[in-house]
């Protein structure tokens, strides 16, 4: 914790600088920390339109089977869009494993941006059934499901150091 002179402490304690995530520099490849966490980012927004699709697709079918497919169509389309950026968060810290929280904010907000652009440029009615706050809540929770994918794709058990042998094998 003190500076070491030749051996000896001078008793001044160490200075430690805290370095940003732009500064800080990946081992393997030199490559500085915020690429690599846009490089993610970017792609669990990939991973993220992708699982989207497919799953918009598959919750339509499943409300088109059913006897009134309105009614299911809204819920099941809620349901896809926050299991879609969960996926993408969770891929997105998989990738960039240094700054997990950085890779599901990163997500999140370009997530939210893409939604609210495209709710603007596709809006047709007033009548859309939710209000305002409504759809900001659900833009919200969108983004906290990215951010809790993040965290949960980074997420590492302990390791058990003593393993309970039983019967003394």
């Amino acid at each position: 914790m003190y500076n070491e002179d030749h051996g000896k402490r001078s008793g001044l304690p160490v200075q430690r600088h805290n370095t940003s995530l732009s500064m800080k520099v990946k081992e393997e490849d030199g490559s500085p920390l915020i690429k690599k966490v846009l490089i993610s980012s970017l792609i669990g927004m990939g991973v993220n339109l992708g699982c989207g699709i497919l799953l918009v697709t598959i919750c339509c079918m499943f409300a088109l089977l059913s006897d009134d497919p309105l009614t299911l169509l809204v819920p099941l389309a809620l349901l896809s869009l926050l299991v879609s950026n969960f996926m993408g968060g969770f891929v997105s810290s998989k990738i960039a494993k240094e700054a997990p929280l950085a890779c599901g904010l990163i997500t999140a907000a370009a997530w939210g941006l893409l939604s609210v652009v495209s709710s603007l440029c596709l809006y047709t009615a007033p009548s859309s059934g939710y209000a305002l706050w409504q759809g900001l809540l659900l833009h919200a929770m969108s983004a906290g499901f990215s951010i809790l994918g993040a965290l949960t794709g980074s997420y590492k058990p302990k390791k058990n150091p003593k393993k309970h042998r039983r019967f003394g094998k």
